[in-house]
């Protein structure tokens, strides 16, 4: 072991209180407005964890967006999901920055890209421009926020990333202006009996315990009375984080497990790789987030692989014996160091409750390759697909209404997977000329019907799926529907600056589509979240002045196509 001198330890702590300092003052607000913000760093989203933080652009389109720091541009995305049209920016201190959900770049970012879409014919793109293209000052403009892409509403959606890794880093750990006083709060508290012999106030299932608040976030059961329990238990915690002049939900930073006065379970948001970010499921209680609520496990499911928890004593699941008293606290954090705090007791108590076995089809490991077939259906699962064993159940029914097999139950929509599961359906009666547009889709509790994808081999379709649910052969037979909102009946514009359209599919969705003007191809960018198309006039492509002919073509996933034909004088 190493010893150090008073003086080296002072010297030390100066280089590394200097490093984090300089880290601090090395990035500037990506907005010159207040910042507020609708959610932040980690926070609990469906199949993921969020990889930065959303600042509020005042509920409008077009604020000036910044530069964090001097670099360089490289890499440019335009997508009509997702992050919609974002910049990423790399810094000289080994991070990158990235602004999403934006409006439009700034002049001749924006040149750049619009040539590159009509040199790639798509209004879709992921460009990388060249090093000394795009050199970036600090607290330069770089473009307008927006609510492209997946956005639910105007905000500039911000990131920091090692530039190394590319894992995503928690924004708020570089101290931008951000006002927090506020501390999280907890709504509920869950135990969960995990051994054949546990039980919780005598039930062998998860119990919910609701929680009142005392003075300084100190948090209780209500009635405040020791629970009853015994064997293998674990905790979770309905909770979430707030910030000063928001309403908006957020998510917490940390969170420490103690039994006795021991932390046996912590985990701590600072950094989260991509490829990790779905493993938010098996941090989550999957069944509860399906129902509507997320809430963090203070304990780990086995096939969990995650790097977060910093203590992680026994997966952080209490053996609870006979005869003894445990005081149980959980400290759950933001990172400004606002806390809130839950005490509670456990009586241990052996009881003699009869649980009733678990039953399946086929019982399924997280740790194996799985696999299960009928004279009708298959289903393959590839080791590290799901976080834990469980009864798989597979149920049958005959063949819908208007589908082209029978209708198969897989399992529950409350178990999740990781990595994608193979299935494949046997096609019955399907005639030949509907094997190009039929398909696996699901049938929803409500019987609606969605696309899946597949296609046809030897009498099998076969394709991925990421959830369970009920499965069966669609067919679509029925093409796109095009609604012009720009142009009369007698091809009169209504709109002097561009050229709108809706679009949408019955079934299994819009594939692409494409935009010609006097027979050449226009950038019509599409949201897919509005269904709308809108080309917005370039005068150095279509001339004024005289009478231009426009056909615009939409095709959906099994190749259904529609076409719109018009002219218009502009």
């Amino acid at each position: 072991m190493a010893i150090f001198g008073r003086n080296t330890l002072i010297l030390l702590f100066v280089l590394v209180a200097a490093e984090v300092f300089a880290q601090s003052e090395f990035y500037a607000d990506p907005v010159k407005i207040p910042v507020f913000l609708s959610g932040n760093f980690c926070e609990l989203r469906p199949n993921h964890f969020h990889g930065g933080i959303d600042i509020k652009t005042e509920q409008r389109i077009g604020v000036p967006i910044y530069s964090a720091a001097e670099g360089f541009i490289y890499r440019i995305v335009v997508s009509p999901t997702g992050y919609g049209k974002a910049l990423y920016i790399e810094h000289p201190n080994g991070t990158s920055s990235v602004y999403a959900h934006l409006d439009r770049f700034r002049d001749d970012i924006e040149k750049f890209v619009r040539n590159e879409q009509y040199s790639k014919r798509s209004f879709s793109v992921d460009l990388s421009p060249e090093k000394e293209l795009f050199r970036i000052g600090k607290q330069e403009l770089i473009a307008f926020g927006g609510n492209s892409g997946s956005s639910a509403g105007p905000h500039l959606h911000f990131e920091i990333r090692d530039s190394h890794t590319q894992d995503a880093l928690n924004p708020l750990a570089f101290n931008f202006s951000v006002s927090d006083n506020t501390p999280p709060r907890i709504f509920s508290m869950i135990a969960y009996p995990i051994a054949d012999n546990s039980h919780v106030n005598s039930a062998t299932s998860k119990r919910t315990f609701t929680l009142s608040q005392s003075a300084a976030n100190r948090y209780f059961l209500s009635p405040n009375t020791p629970i009853v329990a015994f064997g293998p238990i674990g905790f979770a915690v309905r909770t979430n984080d707030f910030y000063d002049g928001s309403h908006n939900i957020c998510g917490i930073y940390d969170a420490r497990l103690k039994v006795n006065g021991q932390e046996v379970f912590a985990f701590c948001f600072d950094r989260m790789p991509f490829a990790d970010t779905r493993y938010m499921n098996s941090h989550i209680d999957y069944e509860m987030s399906v129902n509507g609520q997320r809430i963090h496990r203070l304990w780990r499911l086995p096939g969990n692989r995650l790097n977060i928890y910093y203590t992680d004593i026994n997966r952080g699941i209490i053996d609870i014996e006979d005869g003894k008293l445990y005081n149980i606290e959980i400290i759950l954090s933001d990172i400004a160091g606002n806390k809130a705090v839950l005490n509670f007791k456990i009586n241990g108590v052996n009881r003699d409750i009869s649980r009733k076995p678990q039953t399946g089809t086929r019982f399924f490991t997280y740790d194996n390759d799985n696999l299960f077939r009928t004279p009708f259906f298959e289903i393959y699962a590839p080791e590290g697909a799901f976080y834990d064993d469980f009864y798989f159940q597979y149920d049958v029914s005959e063949k819908p209404q208007g589908m082209f097999s029978k209708d198969h139950r897989v399992h529950r929509e409350t178990e999740p997977i990781h990595f994608p599961v193979r299935i494949k359906i046997l096609a019955e009666e399907l005639p030949h000329e509907l094997h190009e547009k039929s398909f696996i889709g699901r049938i929803g509790q409500n019987g609606a019907r969605s696309y899946v994808g597949g296609k046809i081999t030897q009498g099998w379709f076969e394709t991925e799926i990421r959830n369970f649910g009920n499965f069966a052969i669609m067919t679509d037979t029925i093409p796109p529907e095009i609604t012009p909102l720009s142009i009369k009946v007698k091809n009169t514009l209504t709109e002097t600056g561009k050229i709108r359209f809706t679009i949408r599919d019955n079934l299994s969705g819009i594939k692409q589509y494409e935009g010609l003007i006097n027979g050449e191809w226009a950038l019509f960018e599409y949201d897919a979240k509005n269904r709308l198309l809108t080309y917005e006039f370039d005068p150095d492509r279509v001339e004024p002045g005289k009478r231009h002919t426009l056909v615009l073509s939409v095709t959906d996933n099994v190749d259904n196509t529609s076409t719109y034909e018009a002219t218009f004088w502009k």
